[in-house]
């Protein structure tokens, strides 16, 4: 979708203290091999929770730092992957509850590594028929933490950081302007992450660690014929959103100053991907993405939200925000920059 009139007013984000991986490794709880395979130096990791307090926080810092006022935000929309802190609540209202108050529409998404985008492309829908004034408050917030989930363990090729987002959507400008969004769906091959039990017989968090691993070995043990389709599939529809994306935009892949991938280790990397548009590391934010981990639905907007803080784009840059979910699903969003903010790292 293209976008006019469309503008990310500020964005923010919380992540934890640093905990180098060599000191995890040295402690047993990650492995040696893995380690130096898949290239993580460091992984934020929050100490206690609830994982939706970072969203409350990434909130008011991105509040704090947006020209919009709370009365006009309309629409709230929080994304996550992991527990929130309690089963059977609203993560989205709580939010809504502690920052800006107010009748705005509260709503989550669920998409998991891609729900940041994803809600990014439902909320611009959302204000492209609303007021001149409307504006909508997007969050993430995730924390990967024993005794449900391992961060070093329970997936392969990527290991877990903990982090909140918070941005600010707005249709009357920012630090920077939406020029174009795609997110598409392909459930084709979305069991791989389902395993081959039913699912009564898939492991109870309660009881012991998520185990992605495993539900993918089940699935592959028994459908090892369609590795290399799934492997084909993934890297068509991921290139297809961006494809679209730039299109919608109406540039080339030449044109992006700076590409913000999901954190994932190097073992995951899609070179034919990475080949097709000429992404090099050096216009990606890999060397931060390798010191704090894979932040579930936010690294993208705390990807840009680094850029910001460090300096790393001006005013002019167009930036591409580049995700991939379980299930399958897929999204990129184009960004010009159009203000170089005052943000520091530490939420001043």
């Amino acid at each position: 979708m293209r976008w006019n009139g469309i503008y990310l007013n500020a964005c923010g984000a919380v992540l934890g203290r640093l905990e180098e991986t060599s000191v995890t490794v040295a402690e047993g709880r990650y492995d040696e091999a893995e380690a130096v395979a898949d290239g993580y130096l460091s992984i934020s990791v929050v100490d206690d929770g609830p994982a939706v307090d970072l969203a409350v926080k990434a909130a008011d810092l991105t509040m704090g730092r947006s020209t919009v006022a709370a009365e006009d935000i309309d629409l709230v929309v929080h994304s996550s992957c992991n527990n929130q802190g309690l089963d059977h609540f609203a993560p989205a209202s709580y939010v809504q509850g502690r920052t800006i108050g107010g009748r705005a529409a509260a709503v989550e998404v669920k998409q998991y590594s891609n729900g940041g985008l994803a809600a990014l492309e439902i909320a611009a829908s959302y204000l492209s028929v609303r007021s001149k004034t409307s504006a909508a408050l997007l969050t993430t917030s995730d924390i990967f933490a024993l005794p449900s989930f391992d961060r070093y363990r329970s997936d392969k090729g990527v290991v877990f950081g903990d982090g909140g987002t918070g941005l600010v959507l707005s249709r009357q400008g920012g630090v920077a302007r939406l020029l174009s969004t795609a997110v598409i769906s392909d459930g084709t091959y979305g069991a791989v992450y389902l395993g081959n039990k039913p699912f009564e017989e898939v492991e109870n968090a309660s009881d012991s660690p998520v185990d992605l691993r495993a539900r993918r070995d089940e699935y592959l043990l028994e459908n090892g014929e369609l590795l290399l389709k799934i492997v084909q599939s993934l890297t068509e529809r991921q290139k297809e959103s961006v494809s679209v994306a730039l299109a919608d935009a109406g540039l080339t892949a030449a044109d992006i100053d700076r590409w913000v991938l999901t954190n994932v280790g190097k073992t995951l990397d899609d070179i034919d991907f990475r080949a097709t548009f000429g992404i090099e590391d050096d216009r990606t934010t890999y060397e931060w993405g390798r010191r704090v981990g894979h932040i579930g639905a936010a690294d993208q907007i705390a990807g840009l939200t680094h850029l910001l803080e460090t300096g790393q784009v001006s005013p002019g840059d167009r930036v591409a925000l580049c995700g991939i979910g379980m299930g399958f699903t897929y999204a990129c969003a184009i960004v010009e920059i159009l203000e170089q903010p005052e943000w520091t790292a530490d939420g001043s």
